[in-house]
């Protein structure tokens, strides 16, 4: 897999940072208070553990499943595989996202959460590329920008390959080609 690697877009130790310094936001915006969190899987489950750990705030879990991509590209129709568990009426939520392309997603993802009932809904991206945005998202929390690149990492895959990485790298044209489904 490292054969397939172009470039490193961020360092395990620019990761650190950033969520520690995200984990301090939401312990002084949220103290006192309960929230969800809400990570979107596959992909967010390694930057949310990072996070929450670091919470001294009362926080619960959850998790969606919504698909949208298949080699890299979306088919514009983001559905939801796996649904909360759990009642979220009145509730502040966070929802943990590894990254924000299109926006089409996490749009739909907001809506349906308010649609739910929740009283508060913020959007936590490790990252986002808004040379690709479609769809106009307001991100509570953008932990990094990154250019148009294919991105595996840091629990970010390409079709399930990659999120072991502890970087977050730039997939080569001979990976993206030789990973494909």
């Amino acid at each position: 897999m490292r054969e397939y690697q172009k470039s490193v877009i961020v360092t395990k130790e620019e990761i650190a940072t950033a969520v520690n310094g995200l984990a301090k936001q939401l312990n002084d915006k949220y103290k006192g208070k309960e929230v969800i969190a809400i990570g979107l899987l596959k992909g967010a489950f390694v930057f949310m553990a990072d996070v929450i750990r670091q919470l001294d705030i009362d926080v619960q879990v959850e998790f969606l499943i919504v698909k949208s991509y298949k080699n890299g590209k979306t088919n514009g129709k983001p559905q939801i595989v796996l649904d909360l568990k759990k009642g979220i009426t009145e509730k502040n939520i966070v929802i943990f996202e590894d990254i924000i392309d299109t926006g089409r997603t996490l749009a739909a993802v907001k809506e349906y959460l308010k649609y739910k009932g929740a009283k508060d809904v913020e959007i936590a991206a490790l990252l986002t590329k808004p040379s690709r945005r479609e769809v106009a998202v307001d991100i509570d929390y953008s932990l990094f920008t990154i250019p148009n690149e294919i991105v595996v990492g840091y629990g970010l895959d390409y079709n399930e390959y990659g999120r072991q990485f502890a970087n977050i790298i730039a997939l080569n044209d001979a990976g993206i080609e030789e990973l494909k489904e």
